[in-house]
């Protein structure tokens, strides 16, 4: 951190001298003293204001990070509170192996010394991806299928009910509705239609 202080302050000293050499040129001031000041607060200032936010700093306790990954974010919150550290959701992705609304990487990471009252950026699971169901009611049964694999979502439980009324393989229930979400490589249950009689087995009670 002091390297990089150091880098900005030279950088600094470098733009100021210029900036007040261009001043001088254009104004032509007539007093040299004028130009001795203006390049001595230019140079002192961010030094003073450097060194006193490096004492500020180096009296501040050192903790050490907490693993919060795998936690609700409201719970790794406070325990990030609970010992002077704040937290910070930087943003959520879906993943399929946390729930909704965990902790799923944080930086810096667990165990690391920082001091107290340090930012940790928490990045937090908006669970699995979720699409629209398409509308099957109407479909054959193959062309529902085809429509299921291109969304990514697969085959459910398929029920056959008899309907001398309607084309063999036709589509008249699923579930979950069309419109509603679904998860992607969930699955969605259809009921079609047949023109045979449906037999129902029953299981053998011992």
């Amino acid at each position: 951190m002091i390297t990089n202080y150091l880098i900005i302050y030279f950088a600094f000293i470098i733009v100021a001298s210029i900036l007040v050499s261009l001043l001088v040129l254009r104004l032509r001031l007539p007093s040299p003293r004028i130009i001795t000041g203006f390049i001595i607060l230019f140079i002192i200032s961010p030094l003073l204001v450097g060194y006193l936010y490096l004492i500020y700093f180096d009296s501040l306790p050192e903790v050490e990070v907490p693993a919060v990954t795998g936690m609700i974010y409201e719970l790794a919150e406070q325990k990030l509170a609970d010992i002077d550290l704040q937290a910070r959701n930087t943003g959520s992705v879906y993943d399929r192996k946390h729930p909704e609304g965990t902790v799923i990487s944080q930086r810096p990471e667990p165990g690391r010394i920082v001091k107290a009252g340090r930012t940790i950026n928490l990045v937090v699971s908006s669970g699995k991806r979720k699409i629209i169901a398409p509308n099957l009611l109407g479909r054959n049964v193959t062309q529902a299928i085809a429509l299921l694999e291109a969304e990514g979502i697969a085959l459910g439980e398929t029920r056959y009910e008899r309907n001398p009324g309607v084309m063999e393989g036709t589509v008249l229930a699923q579930e979950p509705l069309p419109g509603e979400q679904v998860e992607v490589a969930g699955s969605v249950d259809l009921l079609v239609s047949t023109t045979l009689e449906v037999v129902i087995e029953e299981k053998e009670t011992n």
